[in-house]
């Protein structure tokens, strides 16, 4: 592997370590190289030379032995140091030989103790319901399309009450057991909130509104929590906009995420009406009677969200959605189900050969960043992961029992129109996890999570240095009553991305380490960087 100033790792320590510890990972850092070792999640740094002692160390070659090979490069006491800081490592788990024995765990008793701690202990942070399921717009990627089953089945409103409840009690049974000065801290930054899905969830309006009105009517004020700490929030894909909704919104300062792929003829390539017209000139033309209705409705609560496909300029379409004015703009790829990465062997082709040029516009970012002191979050949203990697104390195992998804239907729930229980809005239903007359199903859950946990345990994942990173969540992996795992080159992809990742940290690491902090203090700030909230945490 080269590093921007044509720094190669040697190809026998390469070969030895993929053989050997495919765990670890070797990356350029400066003319020194980042060790990056999976099982405990843990980084150091090595000179190429301290590297050879690590390899003919970890190759069992005897202590006298090293110390002669060695001998040119350095002092005998140096050698001894460093060998017993590496048998020092080894000892907390760093240098775990060959692949992990378990990533996940599918014993059920084990499972159904986390489930008893998740239930105590994880706050219900996201509470989505599935106003209808009808959809006026047939979008290429949208996983309904594809399948040819949209439908128009509605929530019911007295199945939407039920779900409420529901969360209600899980919230306030969280919000309980906390100080009055954690209680403050919930409030401002996960405060109680109802979300609307669909389908187009704007075609049962009816239902948003009377859902709204029950939402603000339960006893919030029994537990000192004001209709003012409510919050709401909707997708839409802006095919409805009229004056009724629009004091709606304003009103009720809903957080709106509006569909938007870009520019009239990025947008159209997918997002089309049932008869294969384009959907651009309503979407954006709704989006900016938004805006024209309350323009400070449209800057702080309206967000555009994109898809994107490998047919769409991206750049184009960021470009043109970050101008409009709203909140906040994101662009998230198209999933498929079954599929994680479309056309995947041109695709990972195509970011291994744009590598280099990704890495120059990073680090042009970066520079602009640092002469100005000041950060657009966002554009370095990819240096989050590394905030929780382990610079000292290693305590590495063979048996990593990490989650690699959210605790399912405890962090993250939706009432489905039919009144089930989901995982999340991702899901196409097939694997209901309660009801909302019953509320969760544990056996259910210990099934789903059992199954999960045992499509995530093979040979694959076992042997990939990247298990700590991988996103590819439960929600994506799930269709037709199982769970899909990405293909061998879908992973390698994913692997670039981590690559491609490791190398923008190491740069801010050795150029820009101010700054580096500053991205780490907001991720780890809980008031701007907003994960999965467990109490003994919290």
């Amino acid at each position: 592997m080269d590093s921007a100033n044509g720094h190669r790792i040697k190809k026998n320590v390469v070969a030895f370590f993929e053989k050997e510890y495919p765990l670890i990972k070797l990356f350029p850092y400066g003319n020194e190289l980042l060790v990056y070792d999976a099982k405990p999640h843990f980084v150091f740094i090595l000179s190429n030379e301290e590297m050879e002692v690590l390899v003919d160390f970890l190759s069992g070659k005897p202590k006298e032995e090293i110390l002669e090979i060695h001998a040119v490069s350095f002092a005998e006491k140096t050698i001894t140091l460093l060998l017993d800081k590496f048998e020092a490592l080894k000892s907390s788990g760093v240098f775990i030989k060959g692949p992990v024995k378990e990533i996940s765990p599918i014993d059920r008793n084990v499972i159904k103790n986390q489930l008893m701690y998740y239930d105590e202990n994880i706050l219900l942070r996201k509470f989505c319901m599935e106003v209808t399921e009808d959809c006026n717009y047939r979008c290429t990627y949208c996983k309904r399309t594809i399948a040819n089953s949209h439908a128009k089945h509605k929530l019911s409103e007295e199945n939407a009450y039920k779900g409420i409840h529901y969360y209600f009690n899980k919230y306030i049974a969280f919000f309980e057991k906390l100080s009055a000065e954690k209680k403050k801290l919930l409030l401002k930054i996960v405060p109680p909130s109802l979300s609307w899905y669909g389908g187009e969830p704007f075609l049962n309006f009816e239902l948003i509104k009377k859902s709204t009105n029950y939402f603000k009517n339960l006893p919030w004020d029994r537990y000192s929590i004001n209709e003012s700490n409510l919050k709401f929030t909707s997708n839409t894909n802006l095919s409805i906009m009229n004056d009724e909704i629009l004091n709606f919104l304003v009103d009720n300062r809903v957080f709106l995420f509006a569909s938007l792929d870009g520019p009239a003829e990025e947008h159209d390539k997918c997002r089309v009406f049932a008869n294969g017209e384009g959907t651009f000139h309503t979407a954006y033309h709704n989006l900016l009677k938004i805006k024209e209705f309350n323009e400070t409705y449209f800057k702080e609560q309206v967000s555009i969200f994109g898809v994107y496909t490998n047919q769409h300029d991206y750049d184009k379409c960021t470009d043109f959605t970050r101008n409009i004015g709203a909140l906040l703009c994101q662009h998230f790829p198209a999933e498929y189900t079954g599929t994680f990465v479309a056309n995947s062997q041109e695709t990972v082709y195509d970011y291994r050969n744009s590598m280099n040029k990704r890495l120059a516009n990073f680090k042009k970012k970066a520079f602009e960043a640092a002469q100005d002191q000041s950060i657009k979050i966002e554009d370095f949203a990819n240096l989050f992961s590394f905030a929780k990697l382990n610079y000292d104390h290693p305590a590495g195992k063979d048996a990593l029992q990490i989650l690699l998804t959210c605790p399912m239907g405890f962090d993250n729930l939706m009432l489905a129109a039919n009144g089930d229980f989901l995982i999340c809005h991702k899901v196409d239903g097939s694997m209901p996890i309660g009801d909302c007359d019953s509320g969760l199903d544990y056996e259910k859950l210990i099934d789903l999570n059992q199954q999960y946990n045992q499509s995530i345990n093979n040979d694959e994942c076992k042997n990939c240095w990247n298990v700590n990173f991988c996103s590819v969540c439960a929600a994506s992996r799930m269709a037709d009553h199982h769970f899909f795992n990405p293909a061998k080159q879908e992973c390698d992809l994913f692997r670039l991305r981590t690559t491609y990742d490791f190398l923008c940290f190491i740069h801010f690491s050795l150029e820009h380490p101010d700054l580096l902090k500053k991205i780490f203090a907001h991720r780890n700030d809980p008031e701007k960087y907003i994960g999965i909230i467990d109490i003994n945490d919290f």
